[in-house]
């Protein structure tokens, strides 16, 4: 019946849907008959009679020859979703608090496909529109499979505001890209090429602010993206010290 499932999208369960509607049905009257009209068991009726009873949803009276049960106004259903509501309200500042990381805990998404790593991408090119330094390491061969979003970074890091530090591979893979960086004269976009026996493979990684990114680029791609301001910081001085280290300067 379509009144039962209304009131189950309203809290009320299967079985008290039926024993309430066959109460406001039949008016006053004993489990007994309120378990035929509803094809119920006695025993499970009277359960719910009870129950509902101490939802104050039914009244119970005690007479000499039986127990009888009787809905009460339907208006009492508005008067306890505002009840409930109102309990909401006042409870959700603290459950909100609850769902929030603790300081002392990282956030971390995973973003998959080439969409997922685009949104990234993107995200990282509006951070350094915020002149803040972004850091990166890794092998950045898929790079120019993602054209437009290559164009758009090409195009951003042209602004000498805006800082990049990038540790890559050596020159035989990257050249192409070393060249058009150099193309675009930003003293604050440096790169350095590690020793030709270390070697980034299907991995991009990026740091800018309390966020490090990491990109794993195979056949399927995902980014895996770790909130923390110690995690990223501790990033930071290990790439400070990869770079101190490294001498090969790959900007023309």
């Amino acid at each position: 019946m379509q009144i039962e499932k209304q009131l189950q999208e309203i809290g009320f369960e299967e079985k008290e849907a039926k024993v309430y509607l066959s109460s406001l049905q039949l008016g006053e009257n004993t489990a007994f008959n309120i378990a035929r009209r509803c094809d119920l068991k006695r025993s499970t009726t009277y359960f719910v009679l009870n129950n509902l009873v101490k939802k104050g949803l039914l009244s119970i009276k005690q007479t000499r020859k039986a127990t009888l049960f009787s809905a009460t106004n339907p208006n009492k259903l508005i008067t306890q979703l505002k009840y409930r509501e109102d309990v909401l309200t006042n409870l959700l500042p603290l459950l909100s608090a609850i769902y929030k990381y603790p300081e002392d805990k990282p956030g971390i998404q995973v973003y998959e496909g080439s969409g997922g790593l685009k949104q990234i991408y993107l995200e990282i090119v509006e951070f350094i529109k915020k002149g803040k330094e972004v850091l990166l390491f890794g092998d950045i061969s898929h790079f120019s499979e993602l054209k437009s979003l290559m164009d758009i970074w090409l195009n951003e890091s042209k602004n000498k505001r805006y800082k990049v530090r990038e540790l890559l591979n050596h020159r035989e893979k990257n050249g192409d890209y070393i060249k058009q960086i150099g193309k675009n004269k930003n003293p604050n976009h440096q790169i350095k090429l590690v020793p030709e026996n270390f070697v980034f493979m299907e991995n991009d990684n990026v740091i800018y602010g309390n966020k490090l990114a990491i990109f794993s680029t195979k056949k399927n791609p995902f980014v895996t993206i770790i909130e923390s301001d110690a995690i990223a910081n501790s990033y930071r001085i290990l790439f400070d010290l990869a770079w101190k280290n490294t001498t090969c300067r790959g900007a023309p």
